[in-house]
């Protein structure tokens, strides 16, 4: 079995009156038997940027990391870049497979009348993840965990994640994700916090953020892309 492990930058709202910018919706692709291997990297590699702190006392949050918020506001630059390369690094040597859908709100916001960005954000991100497992020799199935938020939220996954499970999407079948999504706190799993790292690099790059580039490159080494086309299967941009 595979597990996605699912988080978004960003949020979904759309304002009538402004420039909406965008909304990223990153997962991370892991088989059940590399998880456990991947979080205790997590957590050594925790323990070696701050050796004083216990590493289950503070998340990889990348949001907060790089403003300075929180447990990170008395950290400079060099230690943000040492941060950032260091998590890159450790997804690049990990068994992990990145799938991403990039909602463009403003483009969105001209041409629909009521954009259902969080929608077409998991649509769009579940299509990969299920092209994924029927694009393996073995027939396995997999699992969506997902960054426990608000109920609302929760609800509106669910309904989202039945409807595509029982009838497709417009474009596919989706038949080999299980139908009802783990709601878990980020803070029991490294693998939430390194998919909210992901989306936030993402983000920051389609923000034009020069800091970002050569971490997002890297991170694009990760993912899906299994004819070698990676905005068609592992960085889906919409509109």
């Amino acid at each position: 079995m595979f597990f996605l492990y699912a988080d978004a930058s960003g949020h979904p709202k759309v304002y009538p009156d402004r420039d909406n910018g965008f909304y990223i919706l990153s997962g991370l692709i892991v088989h059940e038997k590399n998880w456990q291997t991947i979080e205790n990297r997590l957590t050594k590699l925790k323990i070696g940027l701050f050796p004083e702190k216990d590493p289950s006392s503070w998340e990889v949050h990348a949001y907060e990391i790089w403003n300075n918020i929180n447990f990170f506001e008395q950290i400079n630059l060099d230690k943000k870049n040492e941060i950032f390369s260091s998590i890159t690094n450790l997804i690049l040597e990990s068994e992990i497979t990145i799938i991403s859908s990039v909602m463009l709100k403003e483009k969105m916001r001209i041409t629909y009348v009521n954009p259902k960005v969080m929608e077409y954000a998991w649509i769009f991100l579940i299509e990969r993840y299920s092209h994924f497992l029927n694009n393996l020799l073995d027939v396995t199935n997999g699992l969506v965990f997902m960054d426990s938020d608000q109920i609302s939220i929760e609800t509106q996954i669910k309904t989202i994640l039945s409807r595509l499970v029982r009838s497709g999407s417009s474009w596919q079948p989706i038949d080999k994700v299980i139908e009802d999504p783990i709601f878990t706190k980020s803070h029991l799993r490294n693998l939430i916090q390194l998919s909210d790292f992901v989306a936030y690099c993402i983000h920051k790059q389609y923000q034009g953020n020069v800091h970002f580039k050569a971490w997002f490159e890297q991170l694009c080494t990760k993912m899906y892309q299994p004819d070698g086309d990676l905005y068609k299967y592992g960085l889906k941009v919409f509109p």
